[in-house]
């Protein structure tokens, strides 16, 4: 317990460092080592591509992933394509070597994790009061993954899909949604006192909602790739919570969520 709350601890000083304190190229910098490390644990780690030469060009797509998506989204195009044309010259050179799962993987561990995972960035980066908005996709995440955990120990019975994680029960996403909710409420007290608005309260709480059900899915998602591969955690760099992807898998379906709703509201 002990190393897992320093392990925390020093992961909030490191959030705060890269959104607050740092340059836009530091803060793009730290975004795409941990989008190429995102890749490289859903793609190595997992056995889906361990030792393939595929492995490495993923892992360099997913590392260019975060600044095409900032700078223009045109930027995605020439990567994607560029990326399609290695991916399938390989295979075509290659076709014992590989399954057309594989092929799938690729596309999924170098350029959909690292894309949807970037929408925090492009939140912080693109936004006019980015560096309060960034905060909505973890909140909404992490406060309905603790509370839900909290409803869960005291009050879970009915099993939520056993199949996929054991742990979750229906207590428990009720208690995630109720913490969702309960926490963007507060952000948005915070936040409107310091852009000097007016939160909007019931918006605030149906972004609670489909926000705590997004990160939800997210956690499932990744818990069935984790069951389906066998292991246990993505990875080991963070003491306590095992890899990046197993720390941010529900961050990796909120933060498209909340970038397509201030793409049309910035009300809080």
């Amino acid at each position: 317990m002990k190393v897992r709350v320093i392990s925390a601890l020093v992961g909030i000083l490191l959030f705060i460092a890269v959104v607050y304190w740092a340059p836009q190229w530091v803060t793009l910098l730290a975004f795409s080592l941990l989008c190429a490390l995102a890749a490289y644990e859903f793609l190595h780690n997992t056995g889906l591509l361990k030792g393939s030469p595929l492995l490495p060009i993923c892992c360099i797509a997913a590392f260019v992933v975060p600044a095409a998506s900032n700078y223009d989204m045109y930027y995605i195009l020439p990567l994607l394509y560029v990326f399609t044309l290695l991916v399938f010259l390989w295979a075509i050179l290659h076709p014992q070597r590989i399954t057309a799962e594989q092929i799938a993987h690729a596309y999924l561990g170098a350029i959909t994790i690292p894309f949807l995972l970037s929408g925090v960035m492009r939140i912080l980066l693109q936004h006019e009061n980015g560096k309060v908005y960034v905060l909505l996709p973890f909140l909404a995440a992490w406060c309905s993954d603790s509370l839900a955990l909290v409803f869960g120990m005291l009050f879970g019975k009915h099993k939520l899909i056993p199949q996929v994680s054991p742990k979750k029960t229906v207590e428990g996403a009720v208690g995630g949604v109720i913490g969702a909710v309960a926490g963007l409420c507060i952000f948005g007290y915070f936040a409107g006192n310091k852009l000097g608005v007016e939160p909007n309260y019931l918006l605030l709480s149906a972004a609670g909602v489909v926000g705590s059900l997004a990160g939800m899915l997210g956690d499932l998602a990744l818990s069935l790739v984790k069951r389906k591969t066998g292991i246990k955690d993505y990875g080991r760099i963070m003491p306590g919570h095992g890899g990046v992807l197993d720390r941010f898998d529900s961050v990796i379906f909120t933060a498209p969520l909340f970038e397509i709703l201030l793409h049309f509201t910035s009300a809080i």
